[in-house]
């Protein structure tokens, strides 16, 4: 990352960290061409990205970069829209105060969100471990050791024909897994493991494998296993089962999901009250609406006297 934006990312967090007074409007942060930032602008941009995230965004130097040259290409475009008066356009005038009207909601819902009592969200944590111990479990693991008889460079019934033979040498003598490993495994990965692999949970193996490896008893050998990579001879080496996860283990994701609920369900509350109001806007209106932008001949569908839904 360049020096420059290292100390500017800096400068830009400390005003959020240490809560410093706003920059004043004539305060330029960047130009470029007829387009400007101001400190102001870029505060205000920054207050669009969510509290919880804002830091981590801003810390990533390309990321900022990004958004002041964003800023400044906007910036660029508006000052030539307004050189050649196109901002007195009547529907660039609505466009406009649409999305005034956008960013003022926007913002007012955050800030009547904001402003609401915060929930007990340790006591409501609590009462979400209590009511979900079945699910407060770590995943039961596995420890195995396997050789794989690979079918890339052997027909189906060449890599089948020598793990059946392995197979039937390890039930006599189940102590040279480990030599049998070294000696025929394929898989590229055996030179630096001997074929182990530590805490497997599932879904971190293939379903055949997974499937066989997670029935077998405490050192137990399996017959020869298909997956698509060929066939292979496990042993299960250990078995961890699941166990309760203490409160004190997840309380921080409980705590953030009861936040995150709890103002999920506030904004939630507070649109329906908005949006179970009645509507008023009559046939006529609809049918002004129609013909200005679509003209007389698409109003027809809207005559046949139904009442507005």
């Amino acid at each position: 990352m360049h020096p420059f934006i290292i100390i500017f990312s800096l400068l830009i967090l400390s005003s959020f960290i240490h809560a410093a007074e706003p920059a004043g409007e004539n305060d330029i942060l960047a130009t470029r061409g007829n387009g400007q930032v101001t400190q102001a602008m870029f505060t205000a941009r920054a207050d669009r990205i969510p509290a919880d995230v804002r830091l981590e965004a801003l810390r990533n130097g390309s990321r900022l970069q990004d958004v002041i040259n964003t800023m400044l290409l906007r910036s660029q475009l508006a000052t030539d829209a307004r050189a050649a008066g196109f901002q007195n356009e009547e529907i660039v005038i609505a466009r406009m105060q649409l999305a005034a009207d956008t960013e003022l909601a926007d913002a007012w819902v955050q800030h009547y969100i904001q402003t609401q009592p915060e929930g007990d969200y340790e006591q409501l944590a609590r009462e979400y471990y209590q009511l979900n111990q079945e699910s407060m479990l770590t995943s039961p693991t596995v420890d195995v050791s396997h050789i794989l008889i690979s079918t890339k460079n052997r027909t189906q019934e060449e890599a089948l024909e020598l793990a059946v033979s392995l197979t039937q040498q390890l039930e006599e003598f189940p102590q040279k897994f480990d030599e049998l490993v070294s000696e025929y495994s394929d898989d590229p990965s055996a030179a630096s493991n001997a074929g182990k692999f530590f805490a497997v949970e599932k879904g971190d193996m293939v379903a055949e494998f997974e499937e066989a490896a997670f029935s077998l008893q405490q050192d137990e050998i399996s017959v020869p296993v298909k997956t698509a990579y060929g066939y292979h001879i496990i042993r299960l080496d250990a078995h961890t089962a699941a166990e309760k996860i203490s409160f004190e283990q997840v309380s921080e994701r409980l705590i953030e999901r009861e936040r995150k609920q709890h103002r999920d369900r506030i904004q939630r509350d507070y649109l329906s009250s908005l949006t179970s109001l009645d509507v008023d806007m009559s046939e006529v209106q609809l049918l002004e609406l129609v013909n200005r932008l679509f003209g007389d001949d698409y109003a027809d569908p809207y005559t046949s006297g139904n009442d507005l839904q």
